[in-house]
């Protein structure tokens, strides 16, 4: 089909439209079960653009070899380390030619089917972002939890993200479909450098360009989790207590941007969203930590609840996670944490890592 013969009207799926980047480093053991995922999307991906961050382990020779015979898969060598996730992101998104991006990490893939789906979605709905279900599967015991299953129980389309503040919980990146227009004529993209949890604010400058949204029920995205690998993921690395000031300063930003961006209620939500979410994950596991952390953690945290406000508080007041943060507010060192700790826990969450 040609450029003039298309109209609003035509519901077909476009064949060759999805780009898919994928990111590595040092990942020889997944990174061609990653990229050979994506090429496996079938006509609905264009082009799979494989980004490797200066790996030693010979990840990038195993790429080339793939790419010598694929011709769908473009390989970038990266000259040195970025120390996160979001550089080589941008590197990929560069290079695209494709009308849509998705992104995968070396150590996930993509299930089958998962690029037409978003992409029948996003052209469906004229939406400029198609999100789907992800699944966090445990190794070796392969057991799977889907994350944010409420947003992605039916078929929906939001005209504004507004419409949908549940969205802001959703912080990933990687179970969803981007035009890559509308990235680029609003200069989305990743925070650079070693900046974990880049997908937070990555999401907020998303959410913030207000684009219409298609959401479906299919899996999309496979997310394991090793908890007995030798090296955690950047995120999901919560030893030291550098890794919880990055995660505060990642909420600030969001907030930041969504508020800047005129999404008041957007950046309430991040807020609400941290005291639900995030406070409560740690709080569960501070009692794990020495002293020594606990008293950072504690000071890092009354310092990002500081600037919170009278409506943030006044929201659900009664909620687990605002009843720790006030208590956090009021005292000036740890204290209570095994009550802390119960109260987290109401109700049960998932078993970290996250």
């Amino acid at each position: 089909m040609n450029a003039e013969s298309e109209t609003e009207t035509d519901t077909r799926t476009p064949p060759a439209a999805v780009a898919v980047v994928v990111i590595g480093y040092d990942d020889a053991a997944h990174v061609t079960d990653a990229v050979r995922s994506a090429l496996a999307q079938g006509p609905a991906v264009r082009e799979v653009v494989a980004v490797d961050d200066c790996s030693t382990d010979g990840s990038a020779g195993l790429l080339d070899r793939l790419a010598a015979s694929e011709p769908r898969l473009k390989v970038i060598r990266r000259r040195a380390n970025s120390g996160g996730c979001g550089t080589p992101r941008n590197t990929g998104l560069d290079a695209v030619t494709s009308p849509y991006v998705m992104f995968l990490d070396s150590d996930d893939v993509l299930p089958p089917g998962a690029a037409a789906a978003l992409l029948e979605a996003a052209e469906g709905a004229h939406a400029e972002v198609a999100g789907g279900l992800c699944v966090r599967r445990e190794l070796p015991s392969g057991r799977e939890v889907p994350w944010q299953a409420r947003l992605y129980a039916l078929h929906a389309v939001v005209p504004h993200p507004a419409r949908r503040p549940r969205l802001v919980h959703d912080t990933l990146c990687v179970n969803k479909l981007y035009r890559t227009g509308f990235l680029r004529a609003h200069g989305i993209r990743f925070p650079e450098g070693r900046f974990p949890y880049e997908d937070v604010v990555f999401t907020a400058r998303v959410l913030a360009a207000a684009p219409r949204i298609a959401l479906v029920p299919d899996r999309v995205y496979v997310w394991h989790v090793r908890r007995s690998a030798g090296r955690l993921s950047i995120s999901l690395d919560r030893s030291g207590v550098e890794n919880w000031r990055a995660r505060t300063e990642a909420c600030r930003q969001a907030y930041e941007v969504l508020l800047g961006a005129g999404q008041k209620e957007l950046a309430r939500a991040v807020r609400a969203k941290f005291l639900d979410h995030d406070l409560r994950m740690y709080v569960r596991e501070l009692g794990l930590r020495d002293a020594a952390y606990r008293r950072a953690w504690w000071e890092l945290t009354r310092a990002h609840l500081a600037e919170y406000d009278a409506d943030d508080w006044a929201r659900n007041p009664a909620a687990p996670g605002r009843l720790i943060g006030r208590v956090v507010l009021a005292a000036p060192e740890p204290c209570d944490l095994p009550r802390l700790r119960e109260l987290a826990a109401r109700p049960a969450r998932l078993c970290p890592p996250y």
